[in-house]
């Protein structure tokens, strides 16, 4: 079996060329997580918790719907 990976540095430097949308694609799930969690956050009466949506994302989540109500809420 004899591979040819001749256009492979072509492919790869090509790739490096459009590092922006790479980051955008990493980027764009973790920002709407964030949002959401934030958002649900703040109907439980918490302020904040974007970034625990954003660096943990489903884990930050699964904490934020865990939240009990805030005593704001409560009464």
């Amino acid at each position: 079996m004899n591979y040819d990976f001749s256009g492979f540095p072509a492919l790869m430097s090509s790739a490096a060329n459009i590092w922006y949308v790479w980051v955008g694609i990493a980027l764009i799930p973790s920002i709407i997580m964030g949002i959401f969690t934030a958002k649900l956050a703040k109907k439980k009466g918490y302020h904040g918790y974007f970034f625990t949506g954003f660096f943990f994302n489903l884990v930050g989540l699964i904490y934020v719907v865990g939240l009990p109500l805030s005593r704001d809420r409560q009464d």
